[in-house]
C-alpha cells in the first residue's frame, strides 16, 4: 500500500489556477491532496529542443536538490516522467511564494528602514550560504528573488549559476552575458577578467539594495556601454590602478578614453536612507571587485547591529566533484535527458535504489502521474486563456506597517507556526524539529545541521521595528530592464492564493 502510494502522484496534486507563464514553462498553484499543503507546480516544456535549455535546467534542479537553506525557494518533488529515454516535459513542484521583490517594490511606496535591512539581511545570508558552497548565482535581480506578504524572501532561478571548484580550471564558463544588464558588475560588462570572483554577485546584490530604497533602478542600461556610462557616472573615473587589471584591450581602452568623471555622494543620492545602510550600500558597489566586501564581511556591518546573530547557520551539503562534471563536458539531447532522470529520481528513493541495484536499468514499471498532470495543466491551461481566473489579491497599503513588538520568550510565533506547517510535509527535504525556548523551531538540513528559522515574525521584532507586512502586488508583467533571454515566470497572486 505504501508502495502504490508513493507513486500514485496523479492524484496527489490537485491543480488550482495557472499564476505564471515564462519562455520555459507554465506555474500553476496547487494542492497536495496528501498532506493539504499548497504548491506552486512548474511544467517545463519542451526542454530538449536546444541541448543549451536542458543543460540549464538540469543545472537548477540539481543546483536546488544540494543548497538547502530558508531563504532559498526549495523543490519539493519532481514528477516521474512515464518513460525514461522519451520524455520532453518534467513537472518540478516547489514550495508556493505569493510574488516577487521586483513587485513589492513596484507596489509599496512607504516601506520603512526595518524593511530595507530586513530584506538585505536575509540576501546576504542566503549568498553566504550559497558563496560557501563555492556557487555563484549570476543572476541576481528583484525579480529573482521571491516574495511572501510577511517579508519572508528566498532566491531563485539558478540556471545561470555556476559551481566553481578550487582544483579545477573553471575560465571555460565565465563568459560576461550572464547577468540581466542593470545589474551586472561592471567586470562582467567590460569582460575585464578570464575568471570571476563571487564580488559579481555583491555588486548585484547593492542594485538590488539601491533599488529598494528608492524604488527605482540604479544602473538602467540600455546597452553594455552605457550600463559603464551610468555606473562611472556615479561612482566616478576608476582609478588607474584598477584599469591595469583590465585584460580586455577595448574595455581599457573605452575606459582609459573617458572624461574624467567624479562620483557621487552616496549620501546626497539616498538622502532618505539610514547613513548606516547608505555606507554599506558604498561598500557593495565598488567599482573594484577586490574593494567588495564578501557576503559575510557584510553581515558584520554595524547595519544589522542589533539583530540576532545565528550561532548554527547552515553548512553547505558537500558537492561531490562529479556532481557538475557534466559543465565539462559536450552532451547530446539524450545524454542531458539521462542525467536529467537521475536527478529526478533523487526524489523517488524506492526507485533510485533499485535503478542503481540495476546497473542504470529498472525491473518493474514504475506508475506515472504525469498523464493525469498533462491533462490538468491542459484544463487550466484552457480557463486561463478563457480569462476564468481568480481576481488578484489588492492588499491595502494601509496595512503596512504596523507597530510589533518582541514576543515574550517562550510563546508562540503565528508566522514561525504557519512556515513550519508548509514545510513539514516536504517530501523528506526539510524536517521540522522542536528547538529551545526564544527559537522554537528549527530546519535541519541533510546533513543534520541545525539552525533557527528566518521567520519574519521573530527578526522583525525588533527594536521598535514596525515592518509587519509586505503587500504584494498583483502581475503586471516584467518590464524592460535589460533583461537577457532567460526565463521570466512571475507569480501572480490572487484570492486563491489569499486563502493561505
Amino acid at each position: 500500500m505504501e508502495f502504490f502510494t508513493e507513486y500514485g502522484e496523479a492524484s496527489q496534486y490537485q491543480i488550482k489556477e495557472i499564476i505564471g507563464k515564462g519562455s520555459f514553462g507554465v506555474v500553476a498553484a496547487a494542492v497536495d491532496t496528501q498532506t493539504g499543503e499548497w504548491v506552486a507546480i512548474k511544467k517545463i516544456h519542451d526542454m530538449f529542443e536546444h541541448a543549451s535549455d536542458g543543460t540549464r535546467i538540469l543545472r537548477e534542479i540539481k543546483l536546488l536538490r544540494l543548497l538547502r537553506h530558508p531563504n532559498i525557494v526549495e523543490i519539493k518533488h519532481i514528477l516521474l516522467p512515464p518513460a525514461r529515454r522519451e520524455f520532453r516535459d518534467i513537472y518540478v513542484v516547489f514550495e508556493l511564494m505569493e510574488s516577487d521583490l521586483q513587485k513589492v517594490i513596484q507596489v509599496n511606496d512607504n516601506l520603512t528602514k526595518g524593511h530595507h535591512r530586513f530584506f538585505l539581511y536575509q540576501l546576504l545570508h542566503a549568498l553566504k550560504y550559497i558563496h560557501t558552497a563555492n556557487v555563484f548565482h549570476r543572476d541576481l535581480k528583484p525579480s529573482n528573488i521571491l516574495a511572501n506578504s510577511n517579508c519572508k524572501l528566498k532566491i531563485c532561478d539558478f540556471g545561470l549559476a555556476r559551481a566553481s571548484r578550487d582544483d579545477v580550471p573553471s575560465a571555460i564558463f565565465w563568459t560576461d552575458y550572464v547577468a540581466t544588464r542593470w545589474y551586472r558588475a561592471p567586470e562582467l560588462c567590460g569582460s575585464f577578467f578570464s575568471k570571476y570572483t563571487p564580488a559579481i554577485d555583491i555588486w548585484s546584490i547593492g542594485c538590488i539594495f539601491a533599488e529598494v530604497l528608492t524604488r527605482n533602478p540604479l544602473f538602467p542600461g540600455t546597452n553594455v556601454t552605457h550600463q559603464l556610462d551610468l555606473i562611472t557616472d556615479v561612482l566616478g573615473t576608476p582609478s588607474h590602478e584598477t584599469l591595469s587589471q583590465i585584460r580586455n584591450e577595448k574595455a581599457r581602452r573605452y575606459l582609459t578614453g573617458m572624461k574624467r568623471k567624479h562620483p557621487i555622494p552616496f549620501p546626497r543620492m539616498f538622502c532618505s536612507a539610514d547613513p548606516q545602510a547608505v555606507r554599506l550600500l558604498e561598500r557593495l558597489l565598488a567599482f573594484d571587485p577586490k574593494d567588495r566586501p564578501t557576503a559575510e564581511e557584510a553581515l558584520a556591518d554595524p547595519y544589522f547591529e542589533g539583530l540576532p546573530k545565528l550561532e548554527h547557520e547552515p553548512s553547505p551539503y558537500p558537492f561531490s566533484k562529479l556532481d557538475f562534471e557534466f559543465e565539462r563536458w559536450k552532451l547530446s539531447k539524450d545524454g542531458i535527458r539521462d542525467l536529467i532522470y537521475q536527478e529526478i529520481l533523487e526524489y523517488h528513493p524506492q526507485m533510485l535504489q533499485d535503478y542503481i541495484r540495476g546497473g542504470g536499468q529498472t525491473s518493474f514499471v514504475y506508475p506515472s502521474g504525469v498523464d493525469g498532470m498533462r491533462l490538468q495543466f491542459a484544463h487550466a491551461e484552457d480557463k486561463y486563456l478563457r480569462g476564468e481566473r481568480g481576481t488578484p489579491l489588492r492588499r491595502r497599503h494601509a496595512s503596512l506597517p504596523r507597530e510589533r513588538f518582541r514576543a515574550p520568550m517562550g510563546s508562540d510565533n503565528q508566522d514561525c507556526n504557519n512556515e513550519n506547517r508548509r514545510t513539514a510535509s516536504s517530501a523528506g527535504q526539510i524536517i521540522i524539529r522542536p528547538q529551545q525556548v526564544g527559537m522554537t523551531h528549527a530546519y535541519v538540513y541533510q546533513n543534520g545541521t541545525g539552525i533557527p528559522d528566518f521567520c519574519s515574525g521573530y527578526y522583525l521584532q525588533n527594536g521598535g521595528t514596525s515592518d509587519s507586512s509586505c503587500a504584494i502586488g498583483e502581475n503586471e508583467g516584467p518590464k524592460e530592464n535589460g533583461v537577457s533571454e532567460e526565463e521570466k515566470v512571475a507569480y501572480e497572486p490572487s484570492e486563491l492564493l489569499a486563502k493561505i
